[in-house]
């Protein structure tokens, strides 16, 4: 039976990407979603369920249980970028900190049982600077990179704990040309670089020997233009 890692948040966008990139490399993945299955990859199996339940997260540890001897690893990439308010701070918080925590904890036994195992959470470029604009998003995800600290102390050595803070990877499908042009502006390089950066770190900590606790940042060099 095979060690696979569980992906959330891959119907779309860069995580679809990473997943298939991965799977392509030969790793097996359990997809986690809140919709049905997008990709048909033979290496790709899918579970649907809503992370911010906890009763259907439940629902997918029994099912990681019955199913799997160990885990390779987890990536949590189950993302959501709402506006400012209560409720969607409370969403948000569910998606990018609860879920993780609930899931890092459960399936902490699986992922001792393999050879090597990563948890491996996708966090912001906004989580170390914030954002005036995604308050409640940034939060968020700098609760989710506090978090790679933690369980890299307690899962560590036999399971690396790290983090990927991106900037701009994708643009918004509905994103103005104005927006793009200020939003290209903010960075040093000055593209859109699509997912390759993401897949490209999470394939260097996943073969790393001597990272865990780290924080990878791929924003283009935003930080060196103090906005």
């Amino acid at each position: 039976m095979t060690s696979p890692i569980l992906i959330t948040g891959t119907n779309k966008r860069v995580g679809q990407q990473l997943a298939e990139r991965l799977a392509e490399a030969g790793f097996d993945i359990l997809a986690v979603n809140r919709s049905p299955a997008t990709s048909q990859h033979p290496r790709i199996a899918h579970f649907q369920a809503d992370l911010r339940s906890r009763e259907q997260r439940e629902a997918l540890l029994a099912f990681v249980r019955e199913r799997y001897a160990a885990l390779r690893g987890i990536i949590h990439n189950a993302s959501l970028w709402l506006d400012d308010g209560l409720d969607n701070l409370e969403t948000m918080f569910r998606i990018h900190v609860e879920a993780p925590y609930h899931l890092n904890l459960e399936l902490g036994e699986l992922l001792r049982r393999a050879d090597r195992a990563d948890i491996i959470h996708i966090c912001d470029d906004s989580s170390s600077r914030g954002s005036k604009s995604h308050i409640a998003y940034a939060a968020t995800k700098a609760a989710l990179q506090n978090m790679t600290l933690s369980f890299a102390s307690l899962y560590g050595p036999a399971v690396h704990v790290n983090a990927v803070s991106p900037g701009l990877l994708i643009f918004k499908e509905d994103s103005t040309p104005d927006y793009q042009r200020k939003a290209l502006g903010k960075a040093v390089l000055q593209y859109e670089p699509g997912a390759e950066p993401l897949i490209q770190a999470v394939f260097y900590l996943l073969e790393s020997n001597y990272s865990t606790g780290s924080n990878i940042v791929v924003n283009g060099g935003r930080h060196l233009r103090g906005n």
